[in-house]
């Protein structure tokens, strides 16, 4: 059977795209950043949502293994993929946010979580730049943060850097618990 555009298209409607998201970005109350919060979402060249898994117990019942749900887990991290300006602004914002957990040079630990940890968010966007679905990743900070590289061979390449976000959980909309309703897109031409 061959495939038929107009059918899936009644189907489906417009279908996501990966390149249609925006990075909701804050710093938490113990780091000053210098970087231009409206600006992250630009520079933010990749980012997922979250993986979350249920965990399976297997019970014995009359010589077979019945496979039943446990408890829900989350892969508890998260990477966002930035771009750098020249200052390398960002990265130094999130270097700053990592001394402010744990400084090594001071030898000075943090001693309040939630001054260092803070909620990101991740969007699905629609063709005309709506919200469609919100990922609210809970309770983050940098547990990594990538190297910069240099290389002579780059020419024309702007330079970027990963970042691993470690967090607890995560749901769907912005609050503490998930919010299952859809979200409806805009229906336009464009998006097909």
């Amino acid at each position: 059977m061959a495939l038929n555009l107009r059918e899936i298209e009644n189907v489906l409607g417009a279908t996501a795209r990966q390149n249609k998201y925006r990075v909701i970005f804050t710093f938490p109350s113990a780091v000053s950043p210098e970087t231009d919060l409206k600006t992250v979402d630009i520079l933010a060249k990749s980012a997922s949502a979250p993986q979350k898994e249920i965990g399976i117990i297997e019970v014995w019942n009359q010589g077979r293994k019945l496979p039943i749900p446990g408890d829900t887990t989350f892969d508890n991290t998260w990477e966002v993929t930035l771009y750098l300006d020249e200052s390398h602004t960002i990265r130094l914002d999130m270097l700053k946010w990592q001394d402010a957990a744990d400084n090594f040079y001071i030898n000075k630990h943090s001693g309040n979580p939630s001054a260092v940890m803070t909620d990101l968010r991740v969007e699905q966007l629609d063709s005309a730049g709506k919200t469609t679905a919100v990922y609210t990743i809970h309770n983050c900070f940098p547990s990594t943060i990538g190297e910069v590289t240099f290389d002579d061979t780059a020419e024309n390449t702007p330079q970027e850097l990963s970042v691993t976000f470690t967090y607890s959980d995560w749901t769907i909309g912005t609050g503490e618990e998930s919010d299952y309703s859809p979200i409806p897109a805009t229906h336009n031409d464009s998006a097909l």
